[in-house]
């Protein structure tokens, strides 16, 4: 079967200069730092990050980076966009540093396991 399953979903902000509240990223989640995020959840098969707001309009910096073997490929976060994308080896990524501004993001993930 080809169905996902909900895996899990995460609110936050991204502040420049950095804001100490709940909404926050926590500081121990350096998303700067390229990862892989089934590396960080084995149950994460599929990501997804829906944009809530603009680069250019509401922050600077922020842009999703993926490295990919040829080259790396920038996602530019624009309000109500999607980018989904398998969540192994195969995209390994990394959010640039902001640079000023207020960046929101609805960060979600899948399993192909019920």
């Amino acid at each position: 079967t080809d169905a996902l399953f909900y895996s899990g979903s995460l609110l936050k902000r991204m502040d420049w200069p950095p804001l100490k509240d709940e909404w926050q990223l926590d500081e121990r989640h350096d998303s700067f730092n390229a990862h892989v995020d089934k590396a960080n959840i084995a149950s994460y098969d599929w990501s997804a990050l829906l944009y809530l707001n603009s680069v250019g309009e509401e922050f600077g910096g922020g842009e999703l980076l993926f490295h990919d073997s040829d080259a790396d490929r920038s996602v530019r976060p624009i309000g109500g966009r999607v980018v989904a994308f398998s969540s192994g080896l195969e995209n390994l990524h990394r959010v640039m540093p902001m640079q000023w501004g207020r960046r929101y993001v609805l960060s979600m993930w899948f399993t192909c396991s019920a």
